[in-house]
């Protein structure tokens, strides 16, 4: 096992909970603009949240324009799809204290595991060296058919060789950073297993290119410090091939609630650093060895004067406090520059832009506080003394302040500029006037993901832009006219869940943040809906890929047909009943055998008999928490359904009625995430538990739910996200966490680790696809993955069920699961006429088959059982 520490950056909650409207007064109670991120209690911002968020319907009801109207399709308002996120993934982890501070444990807690003596005999076991984990995916830009709604992943910025703009660096949040040496046309990664997953900057020597310095964290959002917090700067003295821990001087700890906006070398005096950070301007004159923090405050924006490193620009702000800050003795000392800008109390996030082409200009962007759109685009032409305000409309940031900022000025027409928030923009004379050049939706102007993060020039040219957006980096050849993703090798997307095809298990569904509903098929990956923004749970049917289920947010589920376009809105979240909002990600399995059945988890348990037509309420699991964040159906005898809240687990018995069978499970100090149920046995299963309780991630009952035991032996203090059984074997079970996946069945006496070869991001679902012997985990931040499974698929399956039983069920066969095109089948010689099973669910396979004498086998008209290779 490698000895490698990490900073794992969080899923989901990419969020400026601490720049947006509801987080001051009079939503926040007494909170000052200047408190850290850690010493606010996650239930209080959530009630400032939801005071907010009843005000702000209120208004719109009541409001006779389109001012409440400009948020994205899937939001009531900037931002909020960014809180529920950010709400639903924080959640679990920080419960029952509602301390954020524990989402940092996930650091110290890996490191204790790696570290401990259950991992290194752990790693002497043959399950650990069974994992090997290869990516399948998506790698790159994720087409779609119309030719928008393309992208990959958020990528935060990009940065360029100081003499060779063949090769870019681009910094991902959660995917680590990518480099290229072709222009882009293809990227790759070595930082899987380094000291950190999450970057915000990465800054070369102009002099000596082999040194490099990489900002650990993720501070593109303004305050979303959340789990993405820094844990210093790395510095390379090989080109970016290792990022030694022992390089990082500043050796920060991650509960320290610190974040780092921007690195900047003197080209001058190459050992001299500067870095904008939310403590403030540090200054390293030694290249790293020690830093100085020469003016405090929060910066998130540092330029040199194009011709003079001597002076330096400052941009400061975050929620509030917006100033610009120059220094003529190199970053030594800095003053705060007034003239010509509003009050610093007046304005929050804030940007920078110089151009060579005139090196006293200065451009000096702001945000509004209250509202996050645009404030004004400020010039000066006499080198950062003085400003005058350029425009202050229209809303060129349309309200997204608070989470993405870019600014760019040409380096060779001075007045030529780029900004962006939810869209780009273009100004040709200095910011007074505003053309857009991108477009959430295409037409005339030219689609380019939305949610811009960083703007560039290719040096010494007019002519070529790039943009990092929320699908990655966007790049055009012709100032703007038309734009092409340039994502070709970066795996990068952030997967919620991902449903397998029974029929072909390279055909795969995948729910991704800011992605939609993607879909592999025939080794090539493509937009399978654009309707879902995020997109979360989708499904298969069993006996054809033709027909999917795909969701979106708080549970509004589509049925698509023929691979669309054709679908049907089966479920909405805006309503009541089935129709009414679920958790931000919604459950939804499909019934064992019988494909057109299907449950759906919200406030209640809904049914559907015959695809998603209609729905009926299934018993009633009021109480605990709001709603049901996972089920489950007991393959072996599918009146048994498992819903799970997350502090209540209910069991239904007879597929009708619901039982409280929490009991003695720990739900006081932990909240639930997942369930497995055995395949062969209904009464036994398993739950799993997020948060920060030592000892308590896995529970067991074996008798439906009466009595529960701990079941945690061997896990690191990490919280689980996902559960999964291994049909055809002795119990074998495989957890996700945040930092990794872990093995266990009834021959072990403890989890083992099972990450071989995966990167050091979290876990949200797992799969197996049981004709390869495959298992497949979707990751935040890394993709789709894919290792064979701990235990080896059985050559050989016996029938050991009724008359006019189901072939597909697992617990009419030994050991326990439907055969695939991997098993021999035998259907047993007996001396009572009782084994004739019957094939009722189409697309069934096995490799040989032998019906033995006494026995019979039913296949009903319209089915089919295939068999050989």
């Amino acid at each position: 096992m490698k000895n490698y520490f990490l900073l794992i950056t969080f899923a989901f909650c990419g969020l400026c909970v601490y720049a947006q409207p509801w987080m001051q007064y009079p939503y926040m109670k007494n909170r000052s603009s200047t408190e850290r991120a850690g010493k606010t209690n996650f239930y209080e911002i959530v009630k400032a949240f939801t005071i907010y968020e009843k005000e702000y319907d209120s208004l719109k009801k009541g409001n006779t324009n389109n001012e409440y109207n400009d948020a994205e399709e899937e939001e009531k308002f900037p931002g909020y799809t960014q809180f529920k996120r950010w709400e639903w993934y924080m959640d679990p982890r920080v419960f029952p204290s509602g301390n954020i501070d524990l989402a940092y444990s996930k650091y110290e807690e890996f490191k204790k595991y790696l570290s401990s003596e259950t991992n290194r005999v752990s790693n002497l076991s043959v399950v650990t060296a069974l994992s090997n984990w290869v990516p399948i995916g998506p790698f790159g830009t994720v087409q779609s058919n119309g030719g928008d709604f393309t992208g990959a992943a958020r990528i935060n910025l990009i940065r360029f060789h100081p003499s060779d703009n063949n090769i870019m660096w681009a910094c991902s949040p959660q995917g680590g950073l990518w480099k290229t040496i072709d222009g882009g046309s293809n990227w790759s990664t070595n930082t899987d297993q380094l000291a950190i997953i999450g970057c915000a900057d990465i800054e070369i020597n102009p002099v000596n290119t082999q040194i490099m310095y990489l900002a650990t964290g993720d501070a593109n959002w303004v305050g979303g410090a959340f789990g993405l917090n820094s844990i210093g700067i790395l510095k390379s003295t090989d080109g970016g091939i290792t990022w030694p821990a022992a390089s990082n001087t500043l050796n920060w700890t991650v509960n320290l609630n610190r974040r780092i906006y921007k690195i900047l070398i003197n080209p001058s005096h190459p050992d001299t650093v500067l870095a904008a950070t939310t403590i403030g301007i540090l200054r390293s004159a030694n290249g790293g060895v020690s830093w100085n923090n020469i003016q405090p405050g929060e910066f998130t924006d540092l330029v040199f004067k194009p011709g003079n490193n001597n002076i330096v620009y400052a941009a400061a702000g975050v929620s509030t406090g917006g100033a610009f800050y120059r220094s003529t003795d190199a970053g030594t000392t800095f003053i705060t520059v007034a003239t010509g800008l509003p009050a610093s109390n007046t304005i929050a996030r804030t940007k920078i832009a110089v151009t060579p082409a005139d090196s006293n200009y200065v451009y000096f962007l702001s945000v509004n506080p209250n509202t996050y759109n645009f404030n004004g685009l400020y010039r000066s032409v006499d080198g950062g003394n003085s400003f005058s305000l350029r425009s202050s409309s229209p809303d060129i940031l349309n309200a997204q302040g608070f989470y993405n900022l870019a600014m760019a000025a040409s380096p060779l027409h001075k007045d030529t500029l780029l900004v962006a928030g939810f869209n780009c923009w273009r100004s040709t004379d200095g910011g007074v006037t505003w053309v857009k050049i991108t477009k959430e939706v295409g037409g005339f102007i030219p689609f380019v993901h939305p949610d811009h993060h960083d703007l560039a020039f290719l040096p010494g040219t007019d002519t070529v832009y790039f943009s990092c957006n929320d699908g990655g980096i966007y790049k055009s050849t012709d100032r703007g006219v038309s734009w092409s993703p340039i994502n070709q090798g970066m795996q990068i997307s952030q997967i919620y869940k991902l449903g397998v095809s029974k029929t072909n298990p390279y055909t795969i569904l995948t729910g991704a943040q800011d992605m939609w509903s993607q879909k592999l098929k025939s080794g090539s990956w493509g937009i399978f809906s654009s309707n879902v923004g995020d997109g979360t749970e989708c499904l298969f049917e069993y006996t054809s890929d033709t027909i999917a289920y795909i969701s979106g947010q708080n549970g509004y589920i589509l049925k698509a047909f023929n691979s669309l376009p054709l679908f049907n809105i089966i479920a909405s979240n805006n309503g009541s009943g089935v129709n009414a909002a679920g958790s931000f990600v919604t459950p939804i399995i499909m019934h064992p055998t019988v494909q057109t059945t299907l449950l759906v988890g919200k406030g209640q348990v809904w049914r559907t008999i015959n695809g998603g037509t209609s729905f009926s309420q299934v018993g009633d699991v009021s109480g605990g928490g709001t709603y049901i964040i996972a089920l489950a159906y007991a393959p072996s005898d599918p009146n048994y359904i498992y819903a799970v809240k997350s502090n209540r687990v209910f069991i239904s018995k007879d597929g009708n009625n619901f039982g409280d069978s929490t009991h003695n499970l720990p739900v006081s100090s932990g909240q639930l995430t997942a369930i497995a149920v055995c395949a062969s046995n209904p009464l036994k299963a398993w739950v799993t538990f997020s948060g920060y309780m030592a000892a308590d991630k896995v529970w067991q009952t074996s008798d439906g739910g009466s009595t529960w035991f701990n079941y945690s032996t061997g896990l690191p203090n990490l919280p689980v996200n996902c559960i999964l059984y291994q049909n055809t074997s002795n119990d074998a079970l495989y957890v996700g966490t945040d930092v990794g996946i872990y093995f266990k069945d009834n021959t072990s006496a403890s989890w083992q680790s099972f990450f071989t070869g995966l990167p050091n991001v979290d876990v949200e679902e797992l799969e197996i696809s049981y004709g390869i012997a495959k298992i497949r985990a979707a990751t935040n931040g890394r993709g789709l993955w894919e290792s064979d499974v701990a235990v080896p698929v059985p050559a050989s399956i016996t029938w050991v069920g009724g008359i006019s039983i189901d072939w597909n069920n697992t617990g009419n066969w030994s050991p326990n699961a439907v055969p695939t095109i991997l098993q021999n089948v035998t259907i047993p010689q007996v001396s009572a006429s009782n084994y004739y099973p019957t094939v009722n669910v189409t697309g069934m396979a096995c490799k040989n088959l032998t019906v033995n004498s006494n026995a019979q086998l039913t296949i009903l008209p319209g089915k089919q059982l295939k068999v050989g290779n």
